[in-house]
């Protein structure tokens, strides 16, 4: 059933539907790439919850499946990922880490939480006073996050509260939570579900929260959540739809009023009773509003307790106490502050490698695109067959008709026709540089095709500068890795006889840094005749590759990517770089510098040791991401030129590009990443300053109602001796 604001409402026999189905499940919905299942964790009213490991790292993490791709799933999912999202940096709220959104069945991967659910725990019984007041707390932190970032749980109950190694309370499942801006009503789960909740056209209220946090804690304290018992039990079962359903159990909180039963508990002072009365109010207006205040209560109540006397061996006392405590709070503070910028530095680099990944594989994709029109343009019988006639003649002839043709001479019609080939390349090129308009691609530098001894035959764009020129030194040429010294060309040195992507050198023709995408050309009898290659200037690629990083809002994170090449060489080489823009380059090459600069833009050997590494280990089948929580920029290292745009630390993480020699790498800057860290920090020491002058202000006051009551007690006495 569907209200008015697209909410999905299961009847009971949904529920126990959908329950039932999903126990007879032995196994996992699908396999996840990346992580392997190990068991089923639990069933909910929408999917099912599995504990997977990550095969890259080993750690354990819940995968949340969400069986039928009908609209009811797709909803919920794209509702809990929505709200998972926007509390990411929450310490008391599970934390997203993955979404299959276009798997079947869809998921989400989430941290696992190792001791279960707060529900496990209540089924053996309540728990003491002091455990429910701290795992109140924490729920709260929770909520505080949660409606910080605009999210309502709306759905607060013992299973949705998860405890980890240290038993500390974790927030999740956010399916039937709302934005504070929302209009659609969201039901709970009866006895934690406020009154006013109970109804299909209710509005989202943080005030739902509230009541079913003040559930929570009574139903610690005392083993049931509040009206729960056999009379309540009864008359909800009676209803017969879920409109009657609600209605009753609005009907049995109303008529019972607030419950008492918290007030019998050992432990259960005064003023904690009163605030979980305030929180179980049946009218929102007499409730706390939210869970900001439900924590301000608790801190209230905590210093109500531990207030004591504040002259303790006259002033000494907190004297010497506060001086104790100097040296405790500036470990913690430091202690705290490594922590969380381990923290932060982490989700730093799980977004950055994020980027990376997803830049290589657009990457890799657009080189495939244009390796696979090179072998279909191939392919054609008609241009295979021209090929084979024309290889045929000899390369001299065929380069002197080409040449007469790109420059616009009278021919034959013998030469003419045998220059077919070539009109038919022209065509490709044609057509494929109107498709890389139509697809944002970057256009290619040029197509060429050589021989099997390497000559250039055909160019374009045109050139004299190629054409009739030997390129068999060239990587694109024999496919080995590396580029051949012209005059140290090995003698076994034959045509390519696959698909490659070959190492960046510098065009003759463009004077920039190019990659060139060749393939085999084959005779009918299989042999390899010559190659057929496009290039590309690597600048274009990587600004293509820039956009969609910079392309953000003026709020996201700064980040620069950049390419590099890792082969066999024993260095590790910056291939372009934001920096390096093509006026920059050819400025540096009209000072006759005596080493190209981007030969000299290095990674240090600390730094190739490590991704080295970090790339040879782990599983083959998972797209391998190196991260650097301290990287040092080449450009900024070496370039006295702007340097302080580039120059100290940054976080960085570089993924492979398959097929090639490849590195996309993802970095930003560290300062700004830790920002937080630095704010906290500060923040902290004006707060401890702030607390020592408070302290010695409150003790000068001390002083000074004791020195006058002292005044009073001896002026006193002086009065009654007389």
């Amino acid at each position: 059933m569907t209200d008015n604001g697209n909410t999905e409402i299961q009847n009971d026999d949904d529920r126990e539907r959908s329950r039932r189905l999903s126990l007879q499940a032995n196994k996992a919905p699908a396999e996840i790439e990346g992580y392997s299942i190990v068991r089923r964790l639990g069933t909910g009213a929408y999917g099912t919850v599995w504990l997977a490991r990550e095969d890259r790292t080993g750690r354990m993490v819940a995968v949340k499946f969400y069986p039928h791709r009908r609209g009811l799933n797709w909803s919920m999912l794209s509702r809990e990922v929505e709200k998972l999202a926007a509390v990411y940096t929450s310490r008391n709220i599970v934390r997203l880490l993955d979404v299959g959104w276009n798997a079947e069945p869809p998921y989400f991967v989430m941290e696992y939480v190792e001791n279960g659910s707060l529900g496990n725990f209540l089924a053996r019984g309540r728990i003491s006073v002091e455990e429910a007041i701290r795992i109140t707390r924490e729920i709260c932190s929770a909520l505080i996050d949660a409606h910080g970032a605009g999210v309502l749980h709306c759905d607060l109950k013992p299973d949705n509260v998860l405890l980890d190694n240290q038993l500390h309370a974790r927030l999740c499942d956010f399916g039937q939570s709302r934005m504070s801006h929302e209009q659609s009503p969201a039901l709970g789960t009866l006895y934690y579900m406020a009154p006013e909740q109970a109804d299909l056209e209710a509005l989202p209220d943080a005030r739902w929260d509230v009541y079913a946090v003040g559930a929570l804690l009574y139903h610690m304290l005392t083993g049931d959540p509040p009206h729960r018992n056999e009379a309540t039990q009864k008359r909800l079962e009676k209803s017969e739809t879920l409109d009657q359903r609600l209605k009753t159990y609005q009907q049995i909180i109303h008529s019972s009023g607030v419950p008492s039963g918290h007030r019998a508990v050992r432990g259960v002072d005064r003023r904690l009773a009163e605030i979980i009365e305030r929180c179980l109010a049946v009218a929102p207006g007499d409730r706390l509003p939210n869970a900001q205040a439900v924590r301000d209560e608790m801190d209230a109540r905590d210093r109500q307790r531990t207030r004591r006397p504040l002259l303790m061996l006259g002033v000494v006392a907190p004297v010497l106490l506060m001086a104790a405590m100097v040296p405790i709070f500036v470990n913690a503070l430091t202690r705290n502050l490594h922590v969380t910028e381990q923290q932060i530095t982490d989700r730093a680099l799980e977004s950055d490698a994020l980027s990376a990944r997803l830049q290589a594989a657009g990457l890799e994709d657009e080189l495939n695109d244009r390796l696979d029109e090179l072998e279909n343009i191939l392919a054609d019988p008609r241009l295979s067959s021209s090929l084979e006639l024309m290889f045929q003649q000899s390369s001299d002839d065929v380069v002197v008709l080409v040449s007469a043709a790109s420059e616009g001479m009278p021919l034959t019609a013998e030469d003419d026709a045998r220059l077919n080939w070539m009109r038919q390349l022209d065509a490709a090129w044609e057509r494929s540089q109107a498709a890389n308009a139509r697809r944002h691609y970057e256009q290619d530098t040029s197509w060429f095709l050589t021989n099997a001894d390497g000559v250039q035959i055909w160019r374009r764009e045109y050139s004299s500068l190629t054409l009739a020129k030997a390129f068999r030194y060239r990587d694109y040429f024999h496919g080995r890795g590396l580029d051949y010294p012209e005059d140290q060309i090995p003698e076994d040195v034959q045509p390519l006889t696959t698909r490659h992507v070959s190492v960046a050198y510098k065009s003759t023709t463009t004077d920039r840094q190019t990659v060139a995408l060749s393939v085999p050309v084959r005779n009918s009898a299989g042999e390899v005749i010559g190659v057929f290659a496009r290039t590309a200037n690597l600048g274009d690629l990587q600004s293509r590759l820039g956009r969609r990083i910079q392309d953000k809002d003026d709020d996201s994170v700064k980040r620069i990517i950049a390419l590099a090449e890792f082969r066999e060489s024993e260095n590790l080489r910056l291939l372009d770089h934001p920096y390096l823009t093509e006026e920059f380059v050819k400025s540096a090459e009209q000072k006759s510098q005596d080493v190209e600069v981007l030969e000299k833009l290095t990674m240090s050997n600390e730094t190739v040791l490590r991704i080295r590494e970090e790339l040879a280990t782990g599983d083959v089948a998972v797209r391998k991401v190196v991260k650097l929580p301290v990287y040092l920029d080449p450009v900024g290292q070496l370039l006295d030129v702007d340097s302080s745009s580039y120059a100290g630390e940054w976080i960085a993480a570089l993924a492979p590009v398959e097929g090639t020699g490849w590195l996309v790498i993802v970095q930003e800057r560290r300062d700004a990443a830790l920002q937080p860290v630095q704010t906290m920090a500060d923040r902290a020491s004006r707060q401890a300053w702030l607390a020592v002058l408070i302290a010695v202000a409150m003790m000068a006051m001390v002083w000074f109602f004791v020195w006058r009551a002292f005044g009073r007690t001896n002026a006193l006495k002086v009065h009654a001796a007389e």
